[in-house]
């Protein structure tokens, strides 16, 4: 993961990319008086990222008017979640994460009628489990067991000592050798990682307006997309002039 990163590159315009947008679905949902998030288990014979915890959606298509329909059709297509359900309310998308080559938006949107989730069905050969997790306890971990069975600890879905919040630090080479913080959490299914943990404490911040009760980023961790093209570039000259 040390060169593979989320970050690798799309390097162009940072305010307007015009090839490889990808988009995902953050649904929000409320049950027993706790806002949930609608995750998947993506199916573990895909050639990327199996068996890893992901956000409904994916590549931007030339039939998709704009990137709101990118994720609502990659959500249809993944969990067979209606298109145009007027209970599913789009409250707008946040700023977009380079990952790998592509350059994805969060579409952040509520569902008003719970009745719809008991038709979601997964995708076959793309997802193999559809679940959800309390969006407050992406910024307070230590709230998930109060309100829901965990995974066993121990266990693949939770190898690891703390008992519901994780972090590994990775150096990046293609970034000069800063550091890239990957947040894991224990849920009721497949751990949330990388670029879907990522997305969800933004998203929880903004719904609980409070910080994480962990430190959120390593020392030297680059916080906008700016900053990592700026540091890619540079680092990109350094190993040209070098080279």
């Amino acid at each position: 993961m040390n060169d593979a990163y989320p970050f690798v590159l799309f390097v162009g315009s940072v305010d307007k990319p015009t090839s490889r947008l990808a988009a995902v679905l953050v649904l929000l949902f409320e049950r027993d008086d706790h806002l949930r998030v609608l995750l998947t288990t993506r199916a573990k014979q895909l050639r990327t990222h199996g068996g890893e915890t992901s956000l409904p959606g994916g590549k931007m298509e030339d039939g998709d008017k704009d990137i709101i329909i990118t994720a609502l059709r990659e959500a249809n297509e993944e969990v067979g979640l209606p298109m145009n359900s007027s209970n599913i309310h789009i409250l707008g998308t946040l700023p977009f994460q380079p990952f790998h080559s592509l350059i994805v938006t969060p579409v952040v949107a509520l569902l008003t009628d719970n009745a719809i989730l008991d038709n979601l069905k997964a995708g076959e050969g793309e997802v193999d489990h559809i679940f959800s997790h309390p969006l407050e306890a992406v910024v307070d971990p230590e709230l998930a067991p109060g309100i829901e069975t965990l995974v066993e600890q121990g266990g693949s879905n939770w190898p690891y000592e703390p008992a519901h919040h994780h972090h590994i630090d990775y150096p990046v080479k293609a970034l000069g050798g800063v550091t890239y913080r990957v947040h894991c959490y224990r849920t009721a299914a497949s751990p949330i990682t990388g670029m879907t943990s990522d997305i969800l404490i933004q998203v929880a911040e903004i719904a609980y307006r409070k910080q994480p009760t962990f430190e959120r980023y390593a020392y030297d961790q680059l916080q906008t997309y700016e900053a990592i093209v700026e540091a890619y570039e540079a680092n990109l000259l350094r190993r040209t002039v070098v080279g």
